[in-house]
């Protein structure tokens, strides 16, 4: 029996520090300790988002916290652009819709980036009320870029809405000098926490979209602002995964949240030089992600049942594909506390399995290669 290592990307692999946070503390909601820790969560969680507004804390999974936005700031009818390039792009659409917006889609093929020039003439075709977009698309492994579709959207007038769950503490983000109104992610990605939190970063003057108060709802800004306005919650939290954020926060702070993005960077380029030295292509078409590399895989290659056999076998959990690229990706998560030389092992696993279903390569291909990369990439005295 192993011990699983996540390599997913997210839920990610909880530090001994999170997971101690998370079961050695428990507090009530309305007392002096919770107080303490929604203001530290609440800072800190501003320093990563890069934002002087105010942050919401919601008890929900990442995909609640993108629902309360649409709830909150969509209107039935209200015209909206949504920028899809894969799965969670298109949940933007999907919960649009639920809402009774007038769906505008802009669509790539998956693992696809977007050309500003596209993206410019579908606004001025649609001038919605609202944009939406992906910071990183998780389903493929492509980051897109936020700040020129952003500054697009705010021309025609739009109000921006981003999903950055899997780039917050990973990719560089600012979202008040790249004019996002609302920024959301969640616990379990680059804040290497359990699942249960998500957050909504909602910029000062994205108040002015947010719908009028209409009576009681569990997503209602309002009523959740007043509570954030008194360091608090107006529901019962997840405590126990709110400690474990808040102790993720101070270790971000203690490594510099540059450090932390150029770590992240450097455990991507070590995972891409494992891949291509085994012949293998990035899913996406460029601009991938340093949270999770997305691997295209052979056809000529079997790879049918290659995540559950890395998982038995070996211990390590990857992620396969979801919706149409089921058995035709893999995604390895370097998300949170992952570093360069944990991901070795990974892919010497990987290059393993590959061996025995055809692949032509020599053993110890991605881990030699994956080694002369980490090896160009440290600078004197920094560590892996």
């Amino acid at each position: 029996m192993h011990d699983v290592a996540m390599f997913t990307p997210g839920p990610t692999h909880i530090p001994l520090a999170m997971r101690m946070a998370s079961i050695s503390r428990l507090t009530h909601h309305r007392s002096p300790e919770f107080t303490k820790l929604h203001d530290r969560i609440h800072s800190g969680l501003q320093s990563l988002f890069a934002t002087g507004g105010r942050i919401l804390m919601l008890p929900a999974s990442g995909t609640g916290a993108m629902e309360a936005v649409v709830a909150n700031v969509v209107e039935p009818d209200d015209t909206v652009l949504v920028l899809a390039a894969g799965k969670y792009g298109r949940r933007w659409a999907e919960l649009c819709r639920t809402y009774r917006a007038d769906v505008r889609l802009h669509e790539v093929p998956d693992g696809a980036t977007f050309d500003a020039a596209a993206v410019e003439r579908a606004l001025r075709d649609a001038r919605p009320r609202h944009l939406f977009l992906t910071h990183c698309e998780t389903s493929t492994g492509a980051v897109h870029d936020v700040r020129t579709l952003a500054a697009l959207g705010r021309e025609y007038g739009a109000t921006v809405v981003a999903d950055t769950m899997t780039s917050i503490a990973v990719e560089p983000f600012h979202m008040d000098d790249w004019g996002v109104d609302f920024a959301v992610t969640a616990s379990h990605k680059g804040l290497m926490s359990p699942p249960g939190a998500a957050f909504v970063a909602v910029g000062d003057q994205a108040w002015e979209r947010v719908r009028p108060a209409q009576g009681y709802s569990y997503w209602n800004f309002h009523i959740l602002r007043a509570s954030a306005l008194e360091s608090t919650v107006p529901n019962t939290p997840p405590t126990t995964t709110l400690f474990a954020v808040g102790a993720a926060l101070d270790a971000i702070e203690a490594e510099g949240l540059t450090q932390v993005w150029e770590r992240h960077a450097r455990s991507a380029a070590v995972c891409r030089a494992g891949v291509g030295a085994l012949g293998l292509e990035l899913f996406p078409r460029s601009a991938p992600s340093n949270a999770l590399t997305a691997v295209r895989l052979p056809e000529r290659v079997r790879t049918d049942g290659l995540v559950e056999e890395l998982h038995h076998r070996f211990g390590f959990r990857v992620a396969g594909g979801q919706g149409g690229l089921k058995g035709r990706i893999v995604r390895v998560g370097h998300i949170g506390a992952v570093t360069p030389l944990q991901l070795m092992p990974v892919l010497t696993a990987l290059e393993m399995l590959l061996l025995e279903r055809g692949l032509d390569r020599r053993p110890g291909t991605a881990s030699a290669a994956m080694a002369g990369e980490l090896w160009d990439g440290l600078a004197p005295g920094r560590a892996a």
